[in-house]
C-alpha cells in the first residue's frame, strides 16, 4: 500500500480539524484525542495556528490551509 500523501489528514488530525473553528480557538484538552504530537504535527503543516491568551491559556484554531485539507479527498 502506498504512503499516504502527507496533505491528508490521519484520523487524529480529522477528527482535532473537525472540532475546530477560525475564531474559537479550543484548548488540547478540547482536542482529543489528538495529543501534543500530532498538534505539533499541525502546526508544522500550518493546519492550525496557536493563539495564547492571558486569560484562558493555548488555544488553537484552524486555518485556510487546515479547512483545505480536511475537504481534500481521502484516496481508496
Amino acid at each position: 500500500m502506498p504512503a499516504r500523501s502527507s496533505n491528508i489528514p490521519l484520523n487524529r488530525e480529522r477528527s482535532a480539524l473537525q472540532k475546530m473553528s477560525a475564531d474559537q480557538g479550543l484548548s488540547l484538552s478540547e482536542l482529543h484525542p489528538a495529543g501534543k504530537s500530532t498538534i505539533a504535527g499541525m502546526l508544522a503543516k500550518g493546519w492550525i495556528k496557536k493563539q495564547t491568551l492571558a486569560i484562558r491559556g493555548a488555544r488553537y484554531l484552524i486555518t485556510p490551509e487546515g479547512q483545505a485539507a480536511l475537504k481534500a479527498k481521502i484516496p481508496l
